[in-house]
């Protein structure tokens, strides 16, 4: 035996002997791995007995049986199996086919190459075709040699061919109780499959999460039913074989329910939120609560036991919740109301467990504030801020706080300053939240400022419409030290005798200073200008400012320094030169009849009329002549604008100063001058002296009221007569009483005195009667203001100055008139099948009442519970829940708007319709009955 080839041969030249027969045994190992490195073995075969035969013997064929298995859906012609024979003549082969028990003709052979093909087309469920075939398979040697024969068995394999097949296409289950128990078994349903082993294995499975089944197809409830949502439920049932691919097959299950009372009643809102004004009236609506059962059972509406039902009331039949009918006062923000719908079991007697069922609902009932308070600053009066000069910009200056009674957005205020037509800009700012005012200047006292500020702060609150109210004061201006003292003359230069007595007064250093109290209040010293001994010979009034003599003068001239410093920090200083020149003993100053002089003068006085007359002696015998001068100073007060001149005159002896007004005077700005004049003498050495000039303004009635600007004011309809509407205000710049005192009076015009009143000192308007904005909505007011002195203005005749002013007073709408609809018959028809949330028709009802907000519900006739409801908000009615054209073909529902006062009705009728045969039906309705 070649090892490589496998080739047997025989060995030596011996003929063998015919008929014997040898027996080798062979086997084949694989050496291209060895079984393990220890004792080098490599894997093998068993052995394998062969047989040679010497002499001629018949065909063998290469395998002693042959056996194949064939799917049954193998197509036809296909090559099942080769069997192949050795002929030891090295002769052609011929292969011929016979068949044992059934199956002749399924499967042929090729004669030559021994193929088996099949001859027809099989099937695994046809009991007439075996599952199995016994062949037999002669090969022949051409020419007469010898013949073999070797059985061939071909197995038929099952295909998953045929799907699973139910009993019935179409099952129906009836009378199954929708409170059935869940697990409850409701009937049997089954399928074959043709095919056998797993391809016959069948599962079952189901589309409905209502219902589960068995291997066995057995079907039970899995859930909870509901005949009042669905009362036939369609069931699709797949059988599955479990064969590769796997088929299935379908069935319907109709299974038909009963209604029990399961349900209990359904509210269509968990919490009903309704808003009622807090000056509602009895038998006011409310609101509406719908609640329906799907088992068909009428509703009955109550409030819980805990509810405490006092101001409220609810119709058992309709859910209609009103105010009681008693007197009623609503004095909280919210009320809440426990209300209950119950069933009457009617719809299912004799079926199931017939229980009343009980539902609960929470009504929320907001009270709605309504705006009759106007904001109202009730520490007006006592608001005296003050504010220092010089501060920057939005510096605080106070906070005011106006109070509204009502509540929510109504008693939420807002405050503004109220420009007045004759300022320039806003002298402040305010916080519309806080309240808090600021400076929105930098202010001078000694300016256009002045010492007072007006300021008119207005409070408007959120309502509809807004109410407002108004408070006046004035802001003082405190004086800040800012100015400087100013001397009024730019250099003192005087003429002393020198044999001036001690303590004799030389001249009066005089500084002025805007400022007030201890920021403008002075006092004056001395220091040493040229020599520093200068000072050993004078001293000076810290408080009049008086030059006077310390010591014997000894010199030609003496050269000092005044200063003037104010009182406050932060201190200012101002100095000016005084020059004093020592004459002859001979020589004598001007004697002045007084050293001070004081005269009052109205502030009306005439431009170029006299003031005052004055006299200085000369001092020097036989020479009378004396000259005079207004020293002109450093302020207006001091003559610095030349508000007054002098003349001089003589008369007799002596020569008079006669003063006259250059100006006209204005108290309001300044109330006193003070002026220094000097006399000179006409001597060899000319001597002056020098005195003061006090003149005093006094006041005079010649400004005019001036009203603060007033925005239109409010007052709600329907209040009582006494009602409070506003405060005018005018301002009389007069500096003096009686000139400034302000009374207020209204002018008659067209009747409408009749209907106002005012208070006639503090300006207060307080309505006379009971409005109702329906007739008017606005009045016009003529107020005037009159000081309390005779005018002292040209042409005046001695009447009062006085200013009129318009005041517009609207009138407030209040919630004082019931709402109307358009028409008390409304028609709308519906198909019985119609989806829920379908728009039947939308009702609009009015109101004359500006302010008004409707709110739709559905009073009464509401069939089922809530067939019907309505949007609150703009009255389209829309079908809520299911209609029964056969149970009712007409209903008539009467449906309410309201608002907190008035409530109107309508009646609205619909016809249910079925969609097919009553598609044509026309509405009839039928008007209110009363």
């Amino acid at each position: 035996m070649d090892d490589r080839s496998g080739e047997v041969r025989t060995r030596g030249s011996e003929p063998f002997p015919i008929d014997k027969e040898y027996s080798i045994y062979v086997r084949a190992e694989d050496h291209s791995r060895l079984l393990n490195s220890l004792d080098s073995k490599y894997p093998m075969t068993p052995e394998m007995r062969m047989s040679i035969v010497v002499g001629r013997r018949a065909p063998q064929f290469y395998m002693e049986k042959y056996s194949v298995s064939i799917r049954e859906d193998t197509k036809k012609d296909s090559d099942i199996i080769e069997i192949r024979a050795k002929s030891f003549s090295d002769r052609e082969i011929r292969y011929t086919l016979q068949v044992k028990n059934k199956g002749t003709g399924t499967f042929i052979i090729e004669p030559t190459s021994g193929k088996i093909k099949l001859a027809k087309e099989l099937d695994y469920e046809d009991i007439r075709q075996p599952r199995s075939y016994t062949l037999r398979v002669n090969a022949s040697e051409d020419s007469g040699g010898f013949t073999s024969s070797t059985e061939v068995t071909i197995g038929i394999l099952d295909v998953n061919d045929n799907a699973p097949r139910f009993e019935l296409p179409d099952y129906q289950v009836y009378n199954v109780l929708e409170d059935v128990k869940i697990g409850t078994k409701i009937t049997t349903i089954s399928a074959i499959d043709l095919d056998s082993g797993r391809n016959a294995e069948i599962e079952y499975s189901i589309d409905r999460n209502e219902f589960s089944i068995d291997s066995r197809g057995n079907i039970y409830t899995s859930r909870r039913l509901d005949a009042d949502v669905n009362n036939t439920y369609v069931l699709t049932v797949k059988a599955t074989d479990k064969g590769s691919p796997p088929l299935s097959g379908t069935a319907v299950v109709r299974v038909y329910t009963e209604n029990t009372n399961d349900e209990a009643p359904k509210f269509s809102q968990e919490v009903y939120t309704p808003n009622v004004d807090e000056n509602a009236g009895p038998k006011t609506l409310v609101t509406t609560v719908v609640a329906s059962d799907k088992d068909g059972d009428n509703v009955v509406f109550g409030f819980a036991p805990n509810t405490k039902t006092s101001l409220f009331q609810i119709d058992d039949r309709t859910g209609v919740i009103r105010l009681s009918n008693n007197a009623i006062k609503l004095d909280r923000d919210k009320y809440e109301l426990n209300v209950t719908a119950k069933d009457d079991g009617k719809c299912c007697e004799g079926k199931g467990n017939n229980v009343i069922h009980t539902s609960t609902a929470l009504v929320v009932v907001f009270i709605t504030d309504v705006n009759d308070q106007k904001p109202t600053f009730e520490d007006c009066a006592n608001y005296n801020p003050t504010i220092r000069e010089g501060l920057p910009f939005l510096t605080s200056v106070t906070t005011v706080k106006a109070t509204d009674n009502d509540k929510g957005h109504n008693g939420q205020v807002r405050y503004s300053i109220v420009q007045q037509h004759h300022q320039k800009g806003s002298k402040f700012t305010i916080d519309e939240i806080t309240g808090e005012i600021k400076t929105n200047k930098v202010f001078d006292r000694e300016g256009e400022d002045g010492r007072f500020v007006s300021v008119t702060v207005k409070a408007v609150d959120r309502g509809s419409p807004p109410l407002e109210g108004v408070c006046s004061f004035k802001v003082e201006i405190t004086d800040a030290n800012d100015n400087p003292p100013l001397f009024d003359r730019q250099e003192y230069h005087e003429n002393v005798r020198q044999d001036m007595s001690i303590g004799s007064h030389i001249l009066r250093v005089s500084a002025s200073d805007e400022d007030v109290d201890l920021n403008g209040a002075i006092r004056y010293s001395i220091a040493a200008s040229g020599r520093r001994d200068d000072l050993d010979y004078f001293s000076v009034s810290s408080e009049t400012g008086w030059i006077s003599l310390r010591k014997p003068l000894d010199r030609d001239s003496y050269q000092l320094r005044a200063i003037a410093r104010d009182q406050a920090p932060p201190y200012h200083n101002a100095t000016v030169e005084v020059i004093l020149d020592v004459v002859d003993r001979a020589n004598s100053p001007p004697q002045w009849d007084q050293s001070v002089y004081t005269k009052r003068i109205r502030e009306n006085a005439r431009m170029s009329s006299e003031i005052i007359s004055i006299k200085a002696s000369s001092g020097i015998k036989d020479n009378n002549n004396v000259f005079y001068t207004i020293i002109r100073g450093s302020t207006e007060q001091t003559n610095k604008m030349t508000t007054f001149y002098l003349t001089t005159r003589a008369e007799g002896p002596y020569t008079y100063a006669d003063i006259f007004l250059n100006y006209n005077l204005d108290y309001e700005r300044i109330t006193y001058y003070n002026l220094t004049v000097r006399a000179e003498n006409d001597g060899n050495q000319q001597l002056a002296s020098e005195c003061s000039v006090n003149i005093e303004v006094e006041d005079v009635n010649d400004e005019i009221p001036l009203f603060v600007e007033r925005e239109q004011q409010t007052v709600l309809e329907s209040m009582p007569p006494g009602t409070r509407v506003t405060q005018v205000q005018a301002i009389d710049k007069d500096g003096t009483s009686p000139n400034n005192v302000v009374f207020y009076s209204i002018e008659s015009q067209d009747g409408v005195e009749q209907n106002f009143t005012i208070d006639r000192n503090t300006g207060d308007i307080f309505t006379r009667v009971e409005f109702d904005r329906e007739e008017k909505q606005n009045y016009a007011l003529i107020v005037r203001a009159t000081d309390g002195a005779p005018s002292d203005r040209p042409g005046s005749e001695g009447r009062p100055n006085s200013v009129t002013t318009k005041i517009r007073i609207g009138i407030g709408d209040k919630n004082d008139n019931s709402p109307y609809f358009d028409s008390s018959l409304y028609e709308a028809e519906v198909n019985e099948d119609e989806d829920n949330l379908h728009v039947l028709i939308t009702v609009t009802a009015k109101d004359k009442d500006e302010s008004s907000k409707l709110r739709y519900e559905i009073v009464k006739g509401n069939i089922g519970g809530g067939a019907f409801a309505v949007n609150n908000e703009t009255g389209a009615i829309y079908v809520a829940g299911p209609l029964d054209y056969e149970l009712r073909k007409e209903v008539s529902i009467t449906e309410e708007p309201h608002e907190c006062i008035g409530l109107s009705n309508s009646i609205i009728s619909y016809k249910s319709k079925h969609h097919l045969v009553f598609s044509s039906t026309l509405l009839f309705l039928s008007p209110p009955t009363t």
